[in-house]
């Protein structure tokens, strides 16, 4: 069943990230509705703004989403798309901030708590990480798409911070002796240059 939903959503263009992406829409279309027809006729702008999140284009999704603000400024889902897609080209602060917003309208939205998990790892901020997968736990206790993903990108956070430990390590001791090596017998070779 949900195969065929996707289908249809994606073949009409309106395939949430939810769907795909581990569940940040918290609510898909969210019922939004209205707007100009910028992209393509027949979409607003907050459908555009998902078919191009969908096909990876977030920096061109951000002005769609900003108008669609404009129109339903106290949209959780808007927010949380805007968080997302400032997270996705690196604009971190901005992110948060939208996340935040996000939350502030809706503190329950599973799919912001989920994105904002994930931001805070790229943020290097563990704990904080943590503190949305344990408000996932308490809005689905039993399970839920948005906690096992961000359950996930933890478990690889933490397992991708042990791992770097050793190689370093062992790419510094063979770096290191080269460099020494031929620094001793380089001195004479410099004085004959």
């Amino acid at each position: 069943m949900r195969t065929s939903i996707l289908v249809a959503a994606v073949a009409f263009g309106i395939a949430s990230p939810a769907l795909g992406m581990g569940g940040g829409g918290g609510g898909g279309m969210g019922g939004y509705g209205g707007g100009s027809m910028p992209m393509s006729s027949g979409f607003d702008d907050y459908t555009t703004a998902l078919r191009l999140i969908h096909h990876e284009k977030y920096d061109e999704a951000i002005p769609y989403l900003q108008r669609a603000l404009q129109e339903k400024p106290n949209s959780a889902d808007i927010l949380n798309y805007l968080g997302y897609t400032h997270r996705m080209v690196g604009n971190y602060p901005v992110s948060l901030d939208f996340y935040q917003r996000a939350l502030a309208h809706n503190p329950d939205h599973k799919g912001a708590h989920e994105y904002l998990g994930e931001l805070y790892l790229k943020m290097h901020q563990l704990s904080s990480a943590r503190d949305q997968l344990a408000e996932l736990t308490r809005l689905c206790p039993d399970d839920c798409d948005e906690k096992d993903v961000l359950t996930k990108s933890i478990s690889d956070y933490e397992t991708a911070a042990a791992t770097p430990a050793a190689p370093a390590a062992a790419t510094a001791t063979p770096a290191a002796a080269p460099a020494a090596a031929p620094a001793a017998t380089s001195q004479p070779a410099t004085a004959s240059q």
